[in-house]
């Protein structure tokens, strides 16, 4: 597949479009920083399609989030817990219940997804609850990391 000349003459960056982005950037103080998309050269800061790069690292995020989940509370012995309370959470206004136990969840719709934002971290608190001395501090960090992801 052969690359068009002219797509690579206008997402070239020049000095002028380098300042026409920092202008941009200063006008609504935006703070600027060497970022990950800064410095890709075929692409440009004010034209990038931002909604499908977050919708894209979301997919990510949760996916990587319940597998994670699903690893700590085999770890620990607490999967079958989750899974009984994942099961009886009921439904209301903007959510709709899971077919499935959690651990056999393999593919995620965006609806699933919205649901499993808005129960994880309460199913996932109420999972650890009563924690031994030992486990106290690690479901601690393990709570507010999935808090923080979510």
């Amino acid at each position: 597949m052969a690359i068009i000349p002219e797509m690579i003459l206008v997402t070239q960056r020049d000095e002028m479009e380098r300042w026409e982005v920092g202008k941009y950037q200063e006008d609504r103080a935006v703070g600027t920083s060497d970022g990950v998309f800064s410095n890709i050269q075929f692409i440009c800061p004010t034209t990038i399609v931002i909604p499908k790069i977050i919708h894209t690292i979301y997919l990510s995020t949760v996916k990587h989030l319940r597998d994670w989940v699903t690893s700590f509370l085999e770890q620990h012995s607490r999967i079958n817990i989750f899974n009984q309370l994942w099961a009886m959470m009921p439904p209301h206004s903007g959510f709709a219940r899971f077919n499935k136990p959690y651990s056999e969840v393999t593919h995620c719709s965006g609806k699933e997804m919205k649901a499993l934002g808005c129960v994880i971290v309460p199913v996932f608190t109420a999972t650890l609850s009563n924690p031994s001395a030992s486990q106290r501090i690690p479901f601690t960090e393990t709570l507010l990391c999935v808090k923080n992801l979510v």
